[in-house]
Formats: C-alpha cells, structure tokens, sequence
C-alpha cells in the first residue's frame, strides 16, 4: 500500500515538473535563451539519471546534480536553469522507471532527488544572478553560489527522503534522517565535479571535463571499494556467527534471525545508522561464546548465559574495531534495571534490543510457542528483564510483518 502511494505520489510530482519544464522551455524559446544549449543540458541531466554511487548508507546517489551543477555556471540565466533541470528529471523519470523493476525505491528516490535539485537549481542560479557585479571576483562568486544550493540541496534531500521514508512504517524518520546525512562525503565529490567543469569549461574546452572526471573517478573507486570491503567484513561476520551452530552448540539459524529482528527493531526506533550496523554485528554474534563449551572443563564446571556472553566478547575484542561491539554482547543478558532503578545506565539501547530479540526467537524455534505467546512472555518479564520500549517497538515490528495482529 505505501509503496502504491508512493508511486502516485512519484506521478503527480512529475506532472507539475513537466508542467514546469514546458513553460520554461516556452518561455527561453520567446526569449531566444540558447534553447537548443538548454535541451543539450537536459538530455545530459537525464542520462546520467541511469548512473549512480555507492554511499556509506547502504544507498546510492545518481550523478544527475552534477550536470545540473555545471548547467548553473553555464546557461545564462535562472529560467534557463530551471528548464533543462525540469526537462532532464523528465527525462529521469523515465529512467527510474526502467531501473524500478529491481529497485523497490526507485519512487521515494525520484521524489527526494527532484525536489532537491530543482531547490538547487533554484537557489544557486539565483544567488549567482544577485552577486553578478559586486566586487567579489567571479570564481568566488560561482563558488558561493553553488555552496549555497548544495546546501540546500542536501539538507533538502536528508529531509524529504525521511519524509516519504514515513510511508514505510518499520522505519522512524529520525532513522532515515540520519541515513541520508551519512552520504555527505559523496554528495561533496559530485558537487565538486560539476563546479571545477562549470568554472573550467570557457577556459580549458574539452580538457574542462578531464579536470573534472579525473579526480571524481578516484572518489568514486574508492567508494566502490569501501562499500566492497564493508559487505566482505559482514559476510565474514555471519560466517563466524555460524560456527557454533555448525558445531550443534546453538540452534540453526538463530543468530541470523536474531540479527533481522533486533535490526527492524533498531530501526524502527530510530537508532542511528553506525549503531545500527554495529548491532548487526552484536545480535549475529551473540551467542559465538558457546564455541567454548567444547572444552571438557568448562561443561564439568558449569556455566550461565553470563559466562557465554563474557567469552564472547573476549572473542570479539580480539578485533579492534569490533572492540565497541565485544561491549554490547558481553552485557547483552543484563537487566535493563534493577529494583529501586528506573534503568540501569550502563546497559546500552543495543544490548536490550538484542537481548529481546534473541529471547523472542527462543521462545518461538526452542519453546515452541506461538508468536503471540512469545510476546506476552517478554511484555510479562518488562518489569525488569526486558526494556518495555522496546517490548512495544518489537510488537509494532511484528504487526507491521503480519505476524501478529495489531
């Protein structure tokens, strides 16, 4: 339902663009405002709507704003601008949908990058025109210009994207606030592309693009090879997780469907997203301590959840950067407080998320228990055991699955 919602929503804001992109196009024609450099823009704005960037969000960004970039320092004036950027998200549209039929989010981007940049083009294009015969020197002025619509732009796109994000409700809007922050380091390397074009390009010709392509091109490899890196880390993780259970010292599949929960859980409170990955990190390898308990000693001395978890983190700190995860699984079966405390300060947000996770699916694969009398059996232990916001965003999560009634 939201994502139909979602999809009208995509229609109705490309109807008044393209309402906007015939009467500026109208408009430059009558005027004689190098229409054809106009439509030579568009068509670039709107190819490059099929190129995108990884973004440490998880997300990608398409490269389209930085031809529009590049069209603010070179069409003439502000009507101009306001036409190939509305006709190339025309024609950007019709690119999303092509990729649409693999992207579930193709019209919750489209709506966020189309308010965003045409605020861009907007703004910059303006401001460009206000400081034009002042005393500062050109460079400076397109520079200001385009900072300033980049600002716009991406404050813009953080805001709108956690507005449509709300139509999906598994995630809080402060979650994807925080997500589209995250992307600031490849927004700045697109935006700075199509400026040292624009700024550039009557000076240097042809050689304009190599400036501007050659530095882009080793940011962008660099992000492929981050986002590489980090989903080889995660595949190593899980494989990790998977060993006590291989071994038959923990229950198929737990850890992995520990992790799904805890992170719907995460999310849909609003957890930022670094806390998010890490908790990831945590849930899948919470129970990784039971690997221990192939020594002889230790079954004949006797064990808790308490020791396990402490192993565990042991393990896990033996790798510095997960030093901070090795935290959130060692104390991840305390109380979230204790008698004559209203919560227990040293418990993190993560740890009693997986701590109810875990438990929730213990219940249902291990008990046997209903989904339904799962939950119950954690709302009863939220006086003290289980952290009852998180007791209630787990029964909102499983609602919203269809696995429980609301």
């Amino acid at each position: 339902m939201a994502e139909t919602r979602l999809h009208r929503l995509s229609i109705g804001l490309l109807a008044i663009i393209a309402v906007l992109a015939v009467g500026s196009m109208i408009l430059v024609v009558r005027t004689d405002g190098q229409w054809g450099l106009v439509l030579l823009w568009a068509a670039v704005i709107a190819g490059t709507h099929s190129l995108s960037v990884p973004t440490p969000s998880g997300k990608r960004i398409n490269l389209a704003i930085g031809p529009a970039v590049s069209a603010v320092l070179l069409l003439p004036d502000v009507l101009a601008v306001m036409a190939a950027v509305a006709l190339g998200l025309v024609g950007g549209w019709v690119v999303l949908q092509w990729r649409s039929k693999t992207d579930r989010d193709a019209d919750s981007d489209y709506v966020a990058e189309s308010i965003s940049m045409i605020a861009f083009g907007l703004v910059a294009s303006i401001m460009l025109g206000g400081v034009a015969g002042s005393n500062i020197p050109f460079a400076w002025q397109q520079l200001l210009s385009v900072t300033a619509g980049a600002v716009v732009w991406f404050v813009l796109r953080a805001l709108v994207s956690a507005w449509v994000g709300t139509e999906r409700e598994d995630l809080a809007s402060r979650y994807l606030w925080l997500l589209a922050l995250e992307d600031w380091t490849v927004a700045l390397t697109i935006f700075t592309g199509g400026a040292l074009f624009g700024m550039t390009w009557f000076v240097m010709g042809l050689w304009a693009f190599a400036v501007a392509i050659l530095p882009y091109a080793f940011s962008h490899l660099a992000f492929v090879r981050y986002t590489s890196t980090r989903i080889t880390y995660g595949q190593m993780i899980r494989a990790l997780a998977q060993i006590p259970e291989v071994a038959d010292l923990a229950p198929r599949g737990h850890s992995a469907r520990t992790a799904d929960l805890a992170v719907a859980v995460a999310r849909e409170i609003g957890l930022h997203p670094v806390e998010v990955t890490d908790l990831e990190y945590a849930a899948l390898m919470h129970d990784v301590g039971r690997i221990t308990l192939t020594e002889p000693a230790i079954l004949k001395a006797g064990y808790t959840d308490e020791d396990i978890a402490r192993w565990g983190a042991q393990i896990i700190a033996e790798a510095p950067y997960l030093q901070e995860v090795s935290e959130y699984v060692r104390v991840q079966h305390n109380p979230y407080r204790r008698p004559g405390e209203a919560k227990d300060p040293d418990v993190p947000m993560i740890s009693k998320i997986i701590k109810v996770a875990s438990a929730y699916d213990q219940a249902v694969h291990e008990m046997q228990m209903s989904p339904l009398e799962s939950l119950e059996r954690i709302h009863r232990g939220s006086a003290y055991d289980f952290d009852p916001d998180v007791s209630s965003s787990l029964r909102r999560v499983l609602v919203q699955r269809g696995v429980v009634a609301a």
